[in-house]
């Protein structure tokens, strides 16, 4: 997994497309001399652009507007059919607000007026920096909370947090996996507690009610009905999280322990002595 640093200091491999063969030549120039982690490859058609984009790893497309064959939305339109989120910035001598509301409209990541003064070449270059920083960063999210969800799957053990003031409670894919529940459902940290057994939920609410009030840890073996019916003994705990002293939120733990249960149970029977 790559930190914010290693994520900003990647070589930056960017494709440019304008019909114009000296103004792709001149932004190549310039953005290569004046960041050193930027390479430049060029297309002067959105057809040779996409056909480059097939083949070649790609971290941001910078692409004029007016070009004979397809203006540059529409050149967006289509990159957007394989590649969603790819960094994607309109450059164009041509501007007005209509243009950039539509560009705005179809997906366009960045969109800026060419200007011949080296300080705008300067500003191109931090905006691909930018663009690339925040998408690169997103994907980094993305493959963080795969991994986060197949260990989850793989330990059937989720976490939660509830804010304070706020009343809100998450949950990780994790957790609503151990209720049956779809990961949108929205629940108060009551609706939470009704899932417990009926013998159980006065032992949850009490824990949870002291860990807010007094910050005190826990750790409990308790009983859980799913949203099948389907008697479930899990593992929880809880903790506080404090901000200048005071319970701001409290955060934990659940782990479906029905099956080790089961063994157990299992065991302490096949042990039980005969005759």
């Amino acid at each position: 997994m790559g930190s914010e640093e290693e994520l900003t200091s990647r070589p930056i491999r960017v494709l440019h497309v304008d019909d114009d063969s000296q103004v792709v030549e001149l932004i190549k120039n310039r953005l290569e001399q004046m960041a050193d982690q930027i390479t430049v490859q060029t297309a002067t058609t959105p057809k040779e652009g996409l056909s480059m984009l097939a083949t070649n790893a790609v971290d941001c497309i910078i692409s004029d507007y007016n070009m004979p064959t397809q203006n540059g939305i529409e050149f967006l339109h289509t990159v957007r059919e394989e590649h969603s989120d790819l960094p994607f910035i309109l450059y164009t001598s041509k501007g007005s607000e209509e243009i950039a509301s539509e560009a705005i409209t179809a997906g366009v990541t960045d969109y800026l007026q060419k200007e011949a003064s080296p300080g705008h070449y300067q500003l191109l270059a931090s905006r691909i920096k930018n663009s690339v920083s925040q998408y690169r960063a997103q994907k980094e999210l993305g493959r963080k909370e795969d991994l986060l969800a197949y260990t989850e799957r793989l330990a059937q053990t989720g976490g939660w947090h509830f804010d304070i003031e706020t009343g809100e409670t998450r949950w990780t894919d994790g957790t609503y996996a151990i209720y049956g529940l779809e990961p949108d459902a929205e629940l108060t940290r009551q609706e939470a507690i009704d899932f417990y057994h009926p013998e159980d939920r006065s032992e949850i609410k009490r824990l949870v009610e002291r860990c807010i009030e007094t910050g005190e840890s826990y750790e409990a073996t308790l009983r859980l009905i799913d949203t099948d019916d389907q008697l479930r003994w899990v593992l929880t705990n809880g903790e506080a999280i404090r901000e200048k002293g005071d319970i701001v939120a409290i955060r934990g733990a659940i782990r479906d322990i029905t099956e080790l249960r089961k063994c157990e149970e299992f065991l302490k029977t096949a042990q039980k002595p005969t005759g």
